[in-house]
């Protein structure tokens, strides 16, 4: 594309969205150009919507997990167990989770991954308040579920180090998932299987 003849401010709009995660110059040029291309009245409405989302959706207090509520559906469920507790890099691996109906402990959201090339450190992660939530509620098993990557890897082995003089078994999903794969995007049944065939670390 000619950047000559793009109009400025749609050019400013495909650079903003190329700069959020997972989203490059060509599918943020796609994003931008959908809105344009639809109805108005649609492409408002899902502006409306994400505006709605920024106000309305915030990190559990105690799990990270993003609700809508001042605590989430999980932490509030008195029903779940409440001494154990998996790990996750982000909300959208624990709602996976969740789908498969094999887990009804509580969920730690780190909020990302050990990566030292993008200078991602402990200290950018939720594990503090992990290690808070160990100490004072009981807990009797932590399950590692990070994403099956060298990066997951390493933050599991991280979090496992911390724990390990710990009265907490420490288990770390089992790997029915292909190394390099994304929890979010694995099919149920995989997903399921890991869970239920998690190991002791």
């Amino acid at each position: 594309m000619n950047e000559e003849i793009v109009p400025k401010l749609l050019d400013k709009v495909i650079k903003e969205i190329s700069e959020l995660p997972g989203y490059g110059e060509k599918s943020a040029q796609r994003l931008a150009v959908n809105l344009l291309e639809i109805p108005r009245g649609e492409a408002i409405d899902i502006i409306k919507t994400l505006l709605n989302m920024l106000d309305k959706i915030h990190p559990c207090p105690e799990c990270g997990l993003y609700t809508e509520n001042e605590i989430c559906n999980v932490c509030s469920d008195e029903e779940r167990d409440r001494s154990t507790i998996c790990v996750v890099e982000e909300s959208f691996d624990a709602f996976a989770i969740e789908r498969t109906g094999k887990f009804s402990g509580l969920y730690h959201v780190l909020g990302g991954r050990l990566s030292p090339l993008e200078g991602i450190t402990a200290e950018d992660l939720n594990i503090q308040k992990l290690m808070e939530r160990v100490d004072k509620n009981n807990i009797k098993e932590v399950i590692l579920a990070t994403n099956p990557t060298v990066e997951g890897e390493a933050t599991a082995t991280y979090i496992y180090n911390l724990l390990k003089n710990k009265p907490v078994v420490v288990s770390r999903i089992a790997y029915g998932l292909p190394f390099g794969a994304v929890l979010e995007n694995a099919d149920d049944f995989t997903l399921s299987k890991a869970i239920e065939c998690k190991v002791k670390i």
